[in-house]
């Protein structure tokens, strides 16, 4: 028995029968409850999607170079099943996990539990298979420098945000994708895969990388890291949704619960690039310590301090082999444009530094001498 779902971003897209016992269980079920881009709805209210829609995406993707490419079934279930380890928020609550719970989303073998795993194995698919192609220990076009995860996120995150950045030629970029031990892109396909990189380095800023998507994520994150010092068990994170998370916080933080339910967000005490500060040694700084030290000095709580200092994103897509003339070369190699993104995504890296409003000049002194920040003029942008 085959169902077909109409689906905003691919059209109508044909669920097979053993997806089916596999979409019916409640793990994965909880996924329409996990909203795909944390807090991004309070910049971008159409931001509602989720990461039962995205996976189901993912897996359309897969089954069609599955089918061009003659490669086994087991992609399409690992596709389908690559997300099943988010915890409430999605990425808001990632490194929660990791510090708590020592895993992360993509270790889904310990994941696997009750009707999910006996679906699999009812199946014939082996976990540990499955498990290896999400971590990406066995190269696919599920986990890869260009895979259908980020394919369906950007084009999916670009529509229901009405960011037009995420816009690229999906179908070109899929017609010339081969899979030979590793993803290459064959010839004609080189300018589909630009307009990707293009994509996720605008996406970026604009939507992932928001202040206020940070601001929120931060402060859910602060908030959950207190309850889980106060005892709680951080493992039960990957049983529950959003709306579970978010009463958990109600109960045991009702003001930051209200500011995230009713956007009274904190603001902005510094946002600055790497020409601000010297990235190496700001990326050796501790956050709670930072945070601790700079609330000393104004003489404040410390939970009305966060300091957010992310990771600097490795831009893995232009490692992937690309073919130009009949000659086989990385596509960072084969495009000037793809090079010079590469170099400029260090430009999209900000540190953040924020708190309650009444306290924003305060703590902007405080942390600009904190992490030797000269004064400059901050455009307000606090929508």
């Amino acid at each position: 028995m085959e169902k077909t779902i109409q689906d905003p971003i691919h059209g109508i897209i044909k669920v097979e029968e053993w997806m089916l016992k596999i979409i019916d269980t409640p793990q994965f079920q909880r996924l329409r409850r996990i909203k795909q881009l944390g807090f991004a709805n309070l910049v971008y209210p159409g931001a509602n999607h989720s990461r039962f829609e995205h996976s189901i995406g993912v897996a359309y993707l897969a089954e069609k170079i599955r089918e061009k490419l003659d490669l086994d079934v087991d992609v399409v279930a690992a596709a389908l099943i690559h997300d099943i380890g988010h915890a409430p928020f999605s990425h808001c609550s990632e490194r929660l996990l990791e510090k708590y719970a020592k895993v992360r989303h993509e270790n889904i073998k310990i994941l696997i539990k009750d009707e999910l795993k006996d679906a699999i194995e009812e199946l014939g698919f082996k976990i540990s298979r499955i498990s290896d192609l999400i971590e990406g220990k066995i190269p696919s076009i599920v986990s890869g420098d260009i895979d259908v995860d980020r394919m369906d996120y950007l084009v999916r995150d670009s529509h229901y945000t009405g960011v037009a950045y995420g816009v690229f030629d999906i179908n070109r970029l899929l017609d010339k994708i081969r899979f030979e031990n590793e993803v290459v892109i064959d010839e004609g396909g080189l300018r589909a895969a630009e307009s990707m990189l293009i994509s996720r380095f605008l996406m970026y800023p604009s939507v992932y990388f928001h202040h206020v998507c940070r601001i929120a994520r931060k402060m859910y994150e602060k908030a959950m890291e207190r309850i889980i010092n106060d005892g709680f068990d951080a493992k039960n994170l990957l049983k529950m949704d959003d709306c579970e998370a978010m009463m958990l916080i109600r109960e045991k933080d009702k003001e930051f619960y209200e500011m995230l339910t009713n956007r009274k967000l904190f603001k902005r005490a510094v946002y600055v690039g790497r020409e601000a500060v010297d990235l190496q040694k700001v990326m050796r700084v501790d956050e709670k310590r930072a945070e601790a030290e700079i609330a000393e000095e104004v003489g404040i709580d410390e939970r009305y301090v966060i300091v957010d200092i992310p990771e600097i994103e490795e831009i893995r897509e232009v490692r992937v082999k690309v073919i130009v003339d009949g000659e086989e070369m990385r596509l960072d190699e084969a495009s000037s444009l793809v090079r010079s993104l590469k170099e400029a995504s260090i430009n999209n890296w900000k540190l953040g530094v924020y708190t309650k409003k009444e306290f924003v000049e305060k703590v902007s002194k405080a942390a600009r001498d904190y992490f030797g920040i000269e004064k400059t003029v901050q455009r307000s942008l606090d929508f």
